[in-house]
């Protein structure tokens, strides 16, 4: 990234690729659309966000911990928030599923995650939040409804 970016505070739009991917939420962007289903972990602390390999159904062999570590990032495991993200026929608008849930005692870092993923390209009103304290499944528009 060249210092033009960051000194204006412009976000590079990154291709998302099916294979592991690391992104630093603070420079980078992407568009949730073109996830049909994958892992996810952020650290709002540090705003990386890790996206796990996309695989479908049966074939999925690891787990949240294996793709951190072999994320290579730096900081502690359970200093992510983790969970599922993409789209389906159900969820056009997408769907970020924090698994586990957020609890109350981690509201701020989960809202933080939450202005995150509004900040991404294809995230709307309608994107679907799943597992965010003790909510039922919520409408990203009416969690944020001053980010749209």
């Amino acid at each position: 990234m060249d210092k033009k970016n960051c000194k204006t505070g412009k976000r590079t739009k990154r291709q998302v690729e099916k294979i592991l991917m690391v992104i630093d939420a603070k420079w980078e962007i992407i568009d949730i659309l073109q996830i049909t289903n994958r892992r996810f972990m952020y650290n709002p602390q540090t705003e990386i966000l890790i996206l796990g390999d996309e695989m479908y159904g049966k074939s999925i062999c690891s787990s949240h911990s294996q793709e951190f570590y072999a994320s290579k990032v730096d900081g502690r495991f359970d200093d992510y928030l983790r969970g599922w993200i993409g789209t389906s026929k159900s969820y056009p608008h997408g769907i970020i599923h924090f698994a586990p849930a957020v609890c109350m005692e981690q509201f701020d870092r989960g809202f933080d995650a939450l202005q995150m993923f509004a900040k991404l390209d294809g995230v709307n009103r309608d994107t679907i939040v799943r597992g965010f304290c003790t909510l039922p499944e919520q409408r990203m528009g009416d969690l944020l409804s001053s980010s749209f």
